[in-house]
């Protein structure tokens, strides 16, 4: 709501002295202020259709929109921080690893806000379509920056590259049969002993193993692996 009073610079009053409980705008200026601020998106909108998409009726920003905004606002937009994180394999035993990116969206003024992204390998491959660092790591940041606009500019909703990740299209995945790679039981059986020596030593054996034993493991025997590295995770450091 702050946001939109910034868009009409006219209505700001003198700041009231410290320790005064008036607030900054009376009921018809700020009725005055997001009036013209919905008539500035709405004029936003009818720009750039070819940047919205409509899910159930509902209009969802893309990627041009949002920087489109950035530089409409004056904004500063800036990565701040990005991290990488494997939770489990993919069908094919890969790792299925995420980006995790942190963008800052500041006006002229100072006024800043944050907004986060993220995109798994498992929301890139799908069928015949493979991940790619590249390809997953550049959806996070479009994520995040589209966020960090959004919350600061006050629009509100998600845009379209996170419905991407949010739709049961993108979510949803086939039940798999796995069968038991030869070895994995007698490898499995270790485990809860190298899990005695702590959590680095269980994730330098996870690594180690063949991919096919670290699917089986992950997939079909997931409770169990939870219960391994509950173990470790007891040891004190």
């Amino acid at each position: 709501m702050s946001t939109a009073l910034a868009l009409a610079p006219e209505l700001t009053l003198a700041a009231p002295e410290k320790g005064s409980p008036l607030p900054l705008f009376t009921g018809r200026e700020m009725t005055d202020a997001l009036t013209a601020y919905r008539e500035l998106q709405q004029a936003l909108d009818r720009a750039m259709p070819d940047q919205i998409m409509s899910l159930d009726g509902k209009p969802f920003r893309k990627k041009g929109y949002w920087r489109a905004i950035a530089v409409a606002f004056n904004l500063t937009v800036e990565p701040v921080e990005e991290r990488r994180e494997v939770h489990g394999v993919l069908a094919d035993g890969s790792d299925d690893y995420v980006y995790i990116v942190t963008y800052r969206a500041a006006t002229a003024t100072s006024r800043a806000a944050i907004g986060d992204g993220a995109c798994a390998a498992a929301e890139k491959q799908r069928g015949k379509m493979k991940a790619s660092e590249h390809n997953v790591r550049a959806h996070a940041h479009t994520r995040a920056f589209n966020r960090a606009v959004s919350n600061l500019v006050g629009f509100g909703e998600v845009s379209a590259e996170e419905i991407e990740r949010d739709s049961p299209r993108e979510t949803t995945r086939p039940v798999l049969t796995l069968a038991a790679p030869a070895g994995v039981d007698a490898w499995v059986d270790t485990l809860p002993a190298i899990a005695q020596d702590g959590e680095a030593a269980l994730r330098q054996a996870f690594a180690a193993a063949p991919p096919a034993f670290r699917r089986y493991l992950t997939t079909a025997l997931a409770a169990r692996w939870v219960a391994i590295k509950a173990l470790a995770a007891q040891v004190q450091r």
